[in-house]
């Protein structure tokens, strides 16, 4: 499965994508105006609504993601027109310096730097104000790819901000497609995670500017996680037309910033019992994710499981004691001890037909608690938080959906 080397890929490497420029061709996805307007409804209620698309052999095609901004729209693209204030977008870039400017186009050089790697790129972005921003990864030992910033107005003092676009890592220096392998499961959650950073991290900073306060890093406060939310039967009504497209992420965040939860909804070509039991089967997941070394069954009854994992990363180590409980619709997991120690997921399954259903995964996790390097990591960077428990929620979804199939 390689779940392993997608969180280290997102540590050591995705953290330097974070703010890649635009060119002047449009960058694959996007929401058509009918799909946008399905799904404005839930970007009143959650803080973020996506879609990652692949090819037929799993292949990430593109992501895009969307977000409402309080903010009018000329103020919400300004957060991009300057690349020297990229740092605002994201803490993880403090070196941003424009090489060229023509018309409405800019070069600029970026770097991140840190204690174990540094990655560096040049870029390009083309602004065509108030509207659109196309951005390009021209020189970069990151990889190359495209991605495409398109402003919407919502009422007077509202933006809907879309990104769309994919990066491509196979064309990355050698350590990254270390990290990647030959995995597009891992491929397709990185982007994620990256989109996920740069789109909040433009919120952020357009609401501050808004509100007229001065630019300064984000910092998030407060309390994390909560009682797992589902989705409404209205609500997977509004998302069917981008199911059909592919993989569909939504993130709630709480008061303060930080993650609530991340759901990844997906369509699985199974009976909905044949799904249940593959998701309340603990001992069965070495066999769907490679980075899950042990599971140790404690205790099991007809309606709950006691039992460990241990996931063996890359650069560090992850044990948990988990309760898993049969519920309605699907199936609670909880961290009781151990680097989890307060995680929770939940199983949404909704059938469709006799051999399709519905299946929506919801999880929080205290991961920047589970270990030192992810506790640096997410305290230089918050919005980590989402993007790396949207990115690890996908490639769970994603095993058990090949594992049934």
């Amino acid at each position: 499965m390689g779940l392993s080397r997608y969180l280290s890929l997102l540590i050591f490497v995705g953290i330097a994508a974070l703010h890649q420029p635009v060119f002047a061709a449009k960058a694959p996805g996007g929401f058509s105006e009918k799909e946008l307007n399905s799904i404005k409804p839930m970007l009143r209620r959650h803080g973020l609504v996506g879609l990652s698309e692949t090819d037929a052999k799993g292949n990430p095609t593109s992501m895009t993601l969307a977000v409402r901004v309080k903010a009018p729209r000329e103020i919400a693209f300004k957060t991009i027109e300057d690349p020297k204030n990229y740092y605002y977008l994201s803490t993880l870039l403090k070196e941003n310096n424009i090489i060229q400017e023509h018309e409405n186009a800019v070069a600029w050089s970026w770097a991140s730097r840190h204690k174990l790697f540094s990655f560096t790129g040049i870029n390009t972005i083309a602004l065509f104000p108030p509207r659109r921003a196309d951005v390009a990864f021209t020189k970069s030992n990151i990889g190359s790819g495209s991605f495409t910033f398109n402003f919407y107005e919502d009422g007077k003092d509202h933006t809907i901000v879309v990104l769309s676009g994919i990066l491509d890592v196979e064309s990355s220096e050698w350590l990254i497609r270390f990290l990647v392998g030959g995995n597009p499961a891992m491929r397709e959650a990185m982007n994620v995670a990256i989109g996920t950073l740069i789109i909040k991290g433009m919120k952020s900073m357009a609401q501050r500017m808004a509100a007229g306060k001065k630019l300064a890093k984000h910092r998030t406060r407060g309390k994390a996680g909560g009682t797992m939310r589902i989705l409404s039967s209205s609500e997977l009504k509004r998302l069917a037309p981008l199911l059909v497209r592919g993989q569909v992420i939504i993130t709630d965040s709480r008061s303060g910033g930080r993650l609530r939860q991340a759901t990844v909804i997906d369509v699985v070509n199974a009976p909905a019992r044949k799904i249940l039991d593959a998701i309340s089967t603990p001992k069965n997941y070495q066999k769907m994710i490679k980075a899950i070394s042990e599971v140790v069954v404690h205790d099991a009854t007809d309606t709950e499981i006691d039992f460990s994992w241990t996931l063996g990363f890359s650069v560090f180590g992850i044990t948990s004691r988990n309760r898993m409980t049969s519920i309605d619709q699907g199936v609670l997991l909880e961290g009781l001890e151990g680097d989890l120690k307060g995680a929770k997921w939940r199983w949404q399954i909704a059938p469709v037909e006799d051999n399709k259903a519905v299946v929506a995964y919801h999880g929080f996790a205290h991961i920047g608690k589970s270990a030192y390097i992810l506790q640096k990591t997410i305290n230089r960077e918050p919005y980590l938080e989402h993007g790396l428990m949207t990115g690890t929620n996908m490639v769970m979804l994603g095993a058990i959906r090949r594992a049934v199939e």
